[in-house]
């Protein structure tokens, strides 16, 4: 009988040890991350400014075909300890690692690939805490505060009064064609390429950006992008029908915007 007493004393211990791991387990996933209830007049991107994130991240994380949300949604807020970075067209897990410090195994491993493939769009995450590369004034890893300026300035020069987020993928455009063998691999040498924007030849560009110009050259550094990969943006009133680029393909139209690959 004592020995059936033992057994079953150290069952319960087991029991409750089990437990209070399992709870701890529990407490630890949750901690990493928080809900957020959506309140009236909430976007996505205030709901993002509030929390240090992308509407872009709130959006791939929460499952939303749209950005449309309402009062009473409750939406999970991923974990702002973890660096994460959203697929450009272009883009391989080698090239992604070679400017955060990572090798591609490391990435597949984070993510839990089974093969090297990876699309637009998608969302990884960056093992290992801080990205190598040096930022400044909240630019993404791999960018500088004078990458900053120049697209807020282009972004002014080429969108101010547009939607924020023609604003942004203004600014994505950019960013999208540095990674496109067919265009200089810096955001200056993009900008400044013969003819590449109206603005720099009209003068507009040189203007001071407003805060919005600001905020919307920074989330397109961190990876948002509203463009959806593109390579080109023009507005349909002011091109005419036999310009080449209407030979490019159409991705999406926001405000008077056209963005195209």
């Amino acid at each position: 009988m004592a020995i059936i007493r033992q057994d079953h004393t150290r069952w319960r211990l087991f029991l409750l040890v089990t437990f209070l791991l399992t709870g701890l387990l529990a407490f630890a996933g949750t901690a990493a991350a928080a809900t957020y209830t959506v309140q009236p007049g909430d976007t996505l991107y205030l709901i993002g400014q509030r929390f240090g994130i992308s509407a872009w991240e709130l959006q791939k994380d929460n499952n939303l075909d749209s950005t449309w949300i309402y009062p009473g949604q409750t939406l999970w807020v991923p974990d702002q300890g973890s660096s994460t970075y959203v697929v450009q067209p272009g883009d391989t897990l080698f090239l992604i690692g070679q400017r955060y410090g990572l090798s591609a195994s490391q990435l597949m491993a984070a993510n839990g690939l089974s093969s090297d493939v990876i699309y637009p769009g998608q969302t990884l995450r960056l093992p290992g805490g801080s990205p190598a590369p040096t930022a400044s004034r909240g630019t993404s890893p791999g960018y500088n505060s004078s990458d900053l300026d120049l697209l807020a300035h282009l972004v002014y020069g080429e969108a101010r009064g547009e939607p924020y987020a023609g604003q942004v993928a203004v600014a994505a455009v950019a960013i999208n064609r540095t990674r496109d063998g067919r265009f200089p691999t810096t955001i200056k040498g993009v900008i400044y390429d013969v003819d590449a924007f109206t603005s720099v030849s009209d003068g507009q560009f040189y203007l001071d950006p407003d805060a919005t110009a600001y905020k919307a050259a920074r989330e397109a550094l961190r990876g948002y992008d509203p463009s959806g990969g593109a390579l080109y943006f023009w507005n349909p009133a002011e091109v005419p029908a036999g310009s080449w680029v209407w030979t490019r393909t159409i991705i999406t139209t926001i405000g008077n915007h056209v963005f195209a690959r």
